[in-house]
């Protein structure tokens, strides 16, 4: 690659500002070359114009953005959807507690329905599975 091709490359990916350019040789080799060379020194120009163009849209934008609150409304918008509200809190609270309660009642359901059979005479082995409790419970009736 030629040196003029490398100078060219670098104010691609660099920018105009030779002042923060990773390669401080190179940089002061690009400076002695736009001053020699009109082509470079088009190409250094044209850069220049193009960086300040962009750095002027986006100022702009930055001006109507917050002109016209929509940081506000999507940050808001986003805060309801990754913060759950209240009511959906307490919904699953209950959702819970309905759990409880329906397991603690078929759990005394099965325990009538058990020992009316109890009640027969028959041994009867029974493994309650409850929800209050960590762990299966193993009971024996006879």
């Amino acid at each position: 690659m030629s040196k003029e091709a490398a100078i060219r490359e670098a104010i691609d990916r660099h920018g105009s500002d030779f002042g923060v350019w990773p390669d401080r040789r190179l940089a002061g080799e690009a400076r002695e070359a736009i001053l020699a060379n009109r082509a470079l020194r088009a190409w250094y120009d044209d850069a220049v114009t193009l960086e300040r163009g962009l750095t002027a849209a986006r100022a702009a934008a930055d001006v109507e953005i917050a002109a016209s609150g929509a940081l506000t409304r999507v940050e808001q918008g986003v805060s309801k959807r990754l913060l759950p509200s209240r009511t959906a809190r307490s919904h699953r609270w209950i959702a819970i507690a309905a759990g409880l309660v329906i397991a603690a009642g078929l759990g005394s359901a099965y325990d009538l329905a058990t020992s009316t059979a109890a009640q027969t005479g028959r041994p009867i082995n029974v493994v309650v599975l409850d929800p209050l409790v960590f762990g299966p419970a193993e009971v024996e009736t006879q």
